[in-house]
C-alpha cells in the first residue's frame, strides 16, 4: 500500500513541476516554450511571427529588401521561403552555424511576408508552385489552405508593413 502512494505521489509531483515550468512565467519555461513552437507542436501568434520573420530574414537581408520585394521580381514568398530554408541546410554542409529553419518557423513566416507585402500564390498556378516546393510536406500544405483559413496571414493580413512594395 505504501509503495503504491509513494508512485502516486511521485508522478503527481512531477506533473505539478512540470505545470509550473510551462505556466509559470521564468527563463526555462520560456525555452520550452519556444522549442515546442519551434517543433510544431504549439502555434506560433501573429506576433511572434512576425518577430520571427523579421529576426530570421534579417541576418541575410535587409528589411528594406525583404519589404520592396515585388511579384515581378521573383516567385511567391512560399517559393523564397523554400528556397532560404534549402540555403540554410546547404550552408551548415560547409559547416555554417545557422540555425535550420524548422517546418513550423517556415510555415509563419511565410505567412508573415504574404500579409505583409502581398500573397502572389493565386498568380502562379498550384501545379508550378507544387513543382517548385520540391515536395516540401509544410509548405505544401500550406498552399493547400485557402488564404482566409491561414491563421497569421489572416490576422496580419490588414497590417501593410510600411515601406513595402505597392503595385
Amino acid at each position: 500500500m505504501k509503495k503504491g502512494l509513494w508512485i502516486s505521489g511521485s508522478i503527481g509531483a512531477l506533473v505539478l513541476l512540470a505545470a509550473g515550468l510551462i505556466l509559470l512565467p521564468n527563463p526555462l519555461g520560456a525555452k520550452v516554450l519556444a522549442e515546442a513552437k519551434y517543433r510544431g507542436y504549439l502555434r506560433y501568434t501573429p506576433e511572434e511571427a512576425l518577430v520571427i520573420a523579421y529576426g530570421r530574414c534579417s541576418g541575410c537581408h535587409t528589411a528594406e529588401k525583404m519589404l520592396k520585394y515585388c511579384a515581378r521580381c521573383g516567385p511567391p514568398f512560399i517559393v523564397v521561403v523554400h528556397s532560404m530554408k534549402k540555403y540554410v541546410e546547404l550552408s551548415n554542409q560547409k559547416k555554417e552555424t545557422v540555425r535550420p529553419f524548422s517546418d513550423a518557423e517556415v510555415v509563419a513566416v511565410a505567412q508573415t511576408w504574404n500579409a505583409l507585402v502581398g500573397n502572389w500564390e493565386p498568380g502562379w498556378g498550384e501545379k508550378n508552385l507544387k513543382k517548385l516546393l520540391q515536395g516540401d510536406a509544410a509548405l505544401i500544405r500550406l498552399l493547400e489552405t485557402p488564404i482566409e483559413h491561414r491563421p497569421i496571414e489572416a490576422a496580419l493580413k490588414d497590417r501593410r508593413a510600411p515601406g513595402s512594395y505597392k503595385e
